[in-house]
């Protein structure tokens, strides 16, 4: 019979040594099963299964079971909800995120809970196991030599199908408007027609020709995304040929491929995150929230930057998950630094005054189809997203600075 009053239950007062302790919604369960369902997972994550077994000792049960510091049950409409939080040993995950995530979200089917991760904390000295962002806004601003406000970020696009060459006079296009950062879009990689040092090196060139008009350089960021050790050659590649930043697609290329990178090459390369394909991680009643998957995650595998869906301004619920993400991003966790937070997904012109207002300058604001689908060309959708940038931080509304900007009148127009 396993034991209600006794290991894997516990208080937190009781708890000493580096745990990871995380935070569940628990559905499937009721006042009748409960107490036994997540002790066997709290067993069956860590040292054991569904069933007492020989060979589990006193040391590892102390040492190396899953300790439950508290549960609550929330009685819903539907079904009864469990509030959990559950504390793993550090010293089970081996200083890599497979091994976490494997514990965390579930092995043994027979002790399997359905469960959302909704938050982790580090307890004792659990956080000098993360390096965190080697590099910070501040860095990036020195790199893009832009300060004081917001940070803009063009997605070239189309996204595949293209030369270097090609891609290099689309990258021109929006460096002449003044923009910030240029990216890859996520689904360009090292392919046999575009490959990554002839994409950086064409960049490269194209943003200094453009320097020559504007004044400043635009700073290419190219998708290094590929398997483990291919990433590793592309980041070499990148360096040699001149990059000075990069993107990686988490989710699925891995994150500890992701900390890697950021480990080996994180003070050569300022290391985007983007976010692609989380929405499979993450649904209603199950997966991982974005406030750990690309809020915390990416923080503490190191990345600098990370992307993360805008959602608009009409629906509450997801601008509580918004903004619940962000939190995750920023908010002090000990030594380790903040991850800058872009945000990207159908913005123009129109939306950065309220984006601005809500997260401050210190941002990076991808935009995309409005720079390349500007009815003037790549050039003016730049300049207009420069335009409505200033406008937001000299709090000017944009009907007023679109008066004294032809390009963000257009913007205005076509979007309004």
């Amino acid at each position: 019979m396993l034991g209600y009053f006794d290991y894997p239950y516990s208080r937190p007062e009781q708890l000493t040594g580096d745990y990871i302790i995380a935070t569940y919604l628990v559905y499937g369960t009721d006042s009748s099963n409960v107490f036994k369902k997540i002790g066997n997972f709290a067993v069956g994550q860590t040292i054991g299964t569904w069933i007492r077994i020989p060979g589990v000792t006193q040391e590892m049960v102390e040492n190396y079971q899953g300790r439950i510091l508290s549960m609550h049950q929330i009685p819903s409409g539907e079904e009864t909800i469990v509030v959990l939080r559950l504390a793993f040993p550090i010293a089970n995950f081996a200083g890599n995120f497979s091994m976490m995530l494997t514990a965390m979200m579930g092995n043994d089917v027979s002790t399997a809970l359905r469960t959302k991760l909704i938050d982790i904390e580090l307890a004792g000295n659990a956080i000098g196991a993360f390096r965190g962002p080697s590099q910070s806004i501040d860095d990036l601003r020195k790199l893009t030599k832009a300060f004081g406000r917001p940070l803009v970020l063009n997605m070239i696009k189309p996204c595949t199908g293209f030369s270097p060459v090609e891609g290099a006079k689309l990258f021109y296009e929006a460096a002449l408007g003044g923009i910030d950062l240029i990216k890859d879009d996520e689904l360009l990689g090292n392919t046999g027609y575009n490959e990554v040092a002839d994409r950086v090196r064409e960049y490269t060139k194209a943003a200094k020709s453009a320097a020559e008009h504007t004044g400043k350089e635009t700073v290419y960021l190219v998708n290094i995304t590929d398997s483990p050790s291919k990433m590793k050659d592309n980041a070499k590649a990148a360096i040699q040929s001149g990059a000075k930043g990069c993107l990686v697609n988490f989710v699925f290329g891995g994150i500890d491929s992701m900390a890697e990178i950021c480990g080996e090459f994180g003070d050569k390369l300022f290391i985007m995150a983007h976010y692609a394909g989380v929405g499979v991680m993450n649904w209603q009643k199950g997966g991982i929230a974005n406030s750990v998957y690309i809020g915390l995650i990416p923080r503490l595998a190191g990345a600098h930057a990370v992307m993360t869906m805008f959602v608009g301004e009409n629906n509450a619920d997801d601008r509580y998950d918004f903004f619940k993400t962000i939190q995750s991003q920023r908010m002090a966790i000990g030594e380790i630094k903040p991850v800058v937070t872009a945000v990207g997904g159908g913005i123009t012109p129109l939306n950065l005054a309220g984006i601005y207002d809500d997260i401050g300058k210190d941002i990076i604001l991808g935009v995309g189809g409005a720079v390349q689908g500007h009815p003037n060309g790549a050039a003016c959708g730049a300049k207009a997203t420069m335009s409505a940038v200033k406008a937001a931080v000299e709090g000017i509304p944009i009907e007023q600075a679109a008066k004294e900007c032809e390009h963000l009148k257009a913007a205005v127009d076509c979007w309004g």
